[in-house]
């Protein structure tokens, strides 16, 4: 599933969640306490005002509910056929409302005409309906911008983590080309496969590909480092059927090659341990640092905060990246909800 914008966006999604329900109910409310305290008013204000409100909330719960079932199949059309899908499921539902209160509550509330009555309901649902109607235009419009910010942002950062292996990368195969042509192929053919999943912005892919694309690129740096590039895997017994945004193991991976194995002469151990549960997947991964190093090499803290804030964009802020230092060791730990829909969100 990729997370980009959607050209059809449902109209009334927003009034699908827990806000928009209380928020329709609110000014449902308000209009309903408006019409009841009106200086025509000849019946008691507050039997007016009771018998008002259940009849203007049945109203546009019910044609909510209408909308909601049908969701899917109204997302495929224009704005323009879901403003009129709501229309004609709000004036379906006053007409039939109107003529139940006409059969069943005439003791309750007079009615001197009933055509009128009926006009009436209609013509307030009407200009109700037009100011829905504007709003959720403009929220749409405004989530789509929003949206469409995020998302080259995204592109951006995205951008900025492609040279770092590439060019390390590049040299490689430059280099095994002279000695070792087979490797320098295999170099070629995984440095073509990282490069793909560099262009895939924003896209999921699932987390044995994540590991696999890991593991290409680790072994394009034990090429350039050999014996010095220890990698110890702490992987599950069987790798669960899930999805991560392209390009999050691998980054963390790079970082702590270039900031734990790199600048020491003697090599280093990284250690990766995944954990997986029903709500959330956990990375995590460490590797030695000297204080000389964290001190001379300050890009370490400025690739983890780009890595942050891309799953902050992807993931609206539920995924938690920690990064902490203890006894010679740098450990990064992400945690990234499973239990989350963000499609809603984004229409």
């Amino acid at each position: 599933m990729s997370k980009s914008v959607q050209t059809n966006t449902l109209l009334f999604a927003a009034l699908f969640t827990e806000r928009g329900v209380l928020a329709t109910l609110v000014v449902v409310q308000v209009i309903a306490t408006i019409l009841a305290f009106a200086p025509s008013a000849a019946q008691d204000i507050w039997i007016r005002l009771g018998v008002i409100s259940l009849f203007l909330q049945l109203i546009f719960l019910l044609s909510l509910s209408w909308l909601f079932l049908l969701r899917f199949i109204l997302q495929r059309y224009s704005r323009f056929i879901q403003s009129v899908s709501l229309f004609i499921s709000l004036l379906s539902t006053t007409l039939l409302m109107s003529i139940a209160v006409l059969c069943f509550a005439g003791s309750v509330i007079e009615v001197a005409d009933p055509v009128v009555f009926i006009l009436r309901n209609l013509l307030i649902v009407v200009l109700v309906a037009c100011l829905f109607v504007q709003f959720l235009t403009i929220y749409v419009e405004k989530q789509l911008q929003t949206n469409a910010l995020a998302r080259a942002e995204l592109d951006a950062l995205q951008a900025r983590i492609r040279p770092h292996f590439l060019y390390n990368s590049l040299n490689t195969a430059a280099e095994l080309t002279h000695y070792d042509p087979d490797a320098a192929e295999q170099a070629i053919l995984a440095l073509a496969a990282l490069s793909q999943a560099a262009m895939q912005v924003g896209k999921e892919t699932g987390l044995s590909d994540e590991i696999t694309l890991t593991r290409q690129y680790l072994r394009l740096e034990s090429w350039r480092f050999a014996e010095r590039l220890q990698v110890d895997w702490q992987l599950p017994d069987q790798l669960p059927n899930i999805t991560i945004p392209c390009l999050t193991l691998q980054p963390l991976l790079e970082n702590a090659v270039c900031h734990g194995v790199e600048p020491s002469l003697t090599g280093a151990v990284i250690y990766v341990e995944l954990h997986v549960s029903q709500r959330s997947l956990v990375i995590i991964v460490e590797n030695p640092v000297s204080s000389s190093s964290q001190q001379t090499r300050p890009g370490n803290g400025m690739a983890l905060d780009n890595i942050r804030q891309r799953l902050d964009l992807y993931y609206q802020g539920h995924a938690k990246l920690t990064m902490t230092v203890r006894e010679g060791m740098y450990r990064v730990k992400l945690v990234l909800p499973l239990d989350v829909d963000y499609t809603q969100e984004q229409q």
